[in-house]
């Protein structure tokens, strides 16, 4: 009987095609790497109803049908770049302070012992301030933030406490960023309280809407962009919520909302920003698995990362 059964999991092969999920391999201490992946899988801490927690998971399901192989470049990611796979960071079922420490203490971690660029997978947006905070506890570099979403995510800590409405207030008020290395793109109208563009504005920060990436383009924009979050500091870390996007491209956000960025928009920039000395982390946030259509936000989620990629490669 066993010639005619798979084990469970198997999928096609075709041997001249090899997929992400083969290139990305287990971290192994004594095995060499180029970048590392690390989820977050934290979203009871969202104001709004979210399964993110799934998506570290869905995207690695992702990558077993995408290929490596870039077509614009003619480069294989996987004859440039070791991928190594870190794992989850273990979340507590009912402590949500805790489970913040735990990204923190795993990203100082990572920091600690390697100085390979991170690309850390959410869950919600609550999950960067950690992220950010142990980048910088444990290397003791002043960080800048290139910051894509259609919020500011600087809600007050009052009235919710950390959630993923707060990332960006909690890396300010903790002196873990200054304002003026703060930089986001593509805010949108209605998306957002007055009292908080004026939050942002007032502690140095550099907004561009959705409307200035879409008149201006994203090319001239990202370069000043990275030039402010830069200005005299160490490194920068980008993170990108998939909200940013147009509703209409990525189904399974939480806060999903018209007249968003394009996903060219997106690739063009994270690429760009992946061959970038200067930047050593990049998150990815806020896709729903369970609110998704046809796994098309978790496809557009591997995209991301796989855009970045292709920048570290090209560097």
């Amino acid at each position: 009987m066993r010639e005619f059964v798979e084990s469970p999991g198997s999928r096609f092969r075709d041997h001249l095609d090899p997929k992400v999920a083969d290139w990305l391999v287990p971290f192994q201490a004594d095995a060499a790497f180029d970048v590392a992946f690390l989820g977050a899988p934290l979203s009871k801490t969202s104001i709004s109803h979210s399964a993110a927690f799934r998506l570290p998971d869905a995207v690695r399901s992702a990558f077993a049908a995408m290929s490596p192989y870039n077509v614009n470049h003619r480069l294989d990611l996987a004859d440039k770049l070791g991928f190594a796979d870190m794992g989850n960071v273990r979340m507590h079922v009912t402590d949500l302070a805790r489970c913040h420490d735990n990204i923190e203490a795993a990203a100082a971690a990572y920091w600690q012992d390697y100085r390979k660029p991170l690309v850390v997978l959410g869950g919600d947006h609550s999950i960067t301030a950690p992220s950010v905070m142990g980048f910088a506890k444990a290397t003791s570099k002043t960080i800048g933030i290139v910051h894509f979403d259609a919020h500011h995510d600087v809600r007050n800590l009052e009235d919710g406490g950390r959630t993923n409405g707060t990332p960006f207030r909690t890396l300010l008020e903790s002196g873990t960023i200054a304002g003026e290395n703060l930089v986001q793109i593509g805010l949108r109208d209605y998306a957002n309280a007055a009292a908080y563009h004026r939050y942002v504005l007032e502690h140095g920060a550099t907004v561009y809407t959705a409307r200035d990436v879409h008149r201006h383009g994203m090319a001239d924009l990202v370069e000043e962009a990275l030039e402010r979050a830069a200005d005299r500091t160490d490194a920068v870390y980008v993170s990108f919520d998939l909200d940013v996007l147009d509703q209409s491209l990525v189904p399974g956000v939480p806060a999903p909302g018209p007249a968003g960025m394009t996903v060219w928009d997106a690739v063009d920039a994270l690429e760009w920003l992946g061959q970038q000395s200067m930047v050593e982390a990049m998150d990815v946030v806020c896709g729903d698995p369970l609110q998704d259509y046809r796994d098309l936000t978790t496809r557009v989620a591997a995209l991301m990362v796989m855009s970045f990629l292709t920048g570290l490669a090209l560097r």
